[in-house]
């Protein structure tokens, strides 16, 4: 059979070593023996006490240790999300770089061909002007052709500046995305220091809210034991004051009968 460690055992040391120091002997023992068992009952009394004492400084101290142990395991877990926040983010934002840089190499190299497709045309649209001006220096009456190329040359020109004109507008968006990416990852950024925050705010509670817990019961415990040792004090004292008064009854008995 065990006994379960809890305050009614406490309490019941404590009433122990009351009724120890308050135990009566005489007249149940020899009047010789009274002293040596009075002194032994008081020993016991003092080493329940001292007992009852040792226990509850060690339960005091498993609960300060279990409530370090549970901030410990609240830290981890909660510096754990956070790093997997932060990983995520570091992922998504390296993906993202990524697109962006896809991006911009895909604008150069459609700017390079473009630059290499107007060189060419340019490079044909000076040969082929140098060959209606010979044409037109040997022969006047190919001047009409000379023109209708002129026109012809004119109607390219026109397409390619519609092309140009679309490439632009292909890098503006190209641009702005980029520009809506980095705000996304600015937001991004902003909702993980703002999740932290909270998780310290959460974490700060919990910590107070534990420590006003445990400063709650300690007044108790300790309001309690203020309350138990005066009500012993008062017992010692009305039994003091009992013996006292036995004792004069005593001495004023053969007095009387003088």
């Amino acid at each position: 059979m065990t006994t379960k460690l809890d305050p009614k055992f406490t309490q019941l040391l404590n009433d122990t070593a009351s009724k120890l120091e308050s135990l009566e002997l005489l007249p149940r023992v020899h009047v010789d023996a009274a002293p040596v068992l009075t002194e032994s009952a008081a020993e016991l009394a003092r080493q329940l006490r001292a007992f009852s004492t040792q226990l509850v400084e060690a339960q005091e101290a498993k609960f300060a240790a279990d409530l370090a142990e549970k901030e410990a395991a609240i830290l981890a877990r909660e510096q754990a999300a956070a790093e997997k926040a932060a990983e995520k983010a570091r992922i998504q934002a390296e993906k993202e770089a990524a697109k962006l840089a896809a991006a911009e190499a895909r604008i150069k190299a459609m700017e390079e061909k473009e630059a290499a497709r107007l060189a060419k045309e340019q490079a044909a649209a000076e040969k082929a002007a140098e060959k209606a001006r010979i044409l037109a220096e040997k022969e006047a009456a190919r001047q009409a052709a000379a023109e209708a190329k002129a026109k012809a040359d004119a109607e390219r020109e026109a397409a390619r500046e519609a092309e140009r004109e679309q490439a632009r507008r292909e890098i503006e968006a190209m641009k702005a995305a980029a520009a809506a990416l980095k705000a996304r990852q600015e937001a991004e950024k902003e909702a993980v220091r703002k999740a932290e925050e909270e998780a310290k705010a959460r974490r700060e509670a919990a910590l107070a809210k534990a420590r006003a817990e445990h400063e709650a019961k300690e007044r108790a415990r300790r309001a309690s034991a203020l309350a138990a040792l005066a009500a012993e004090k008062a017992a010692m004292e009305a039994e003091m004051q009992r013996k006292k008064e036995e004792a004069a009854q005593q001495e004023a008995a053969p007095a009387q009968e003088g």
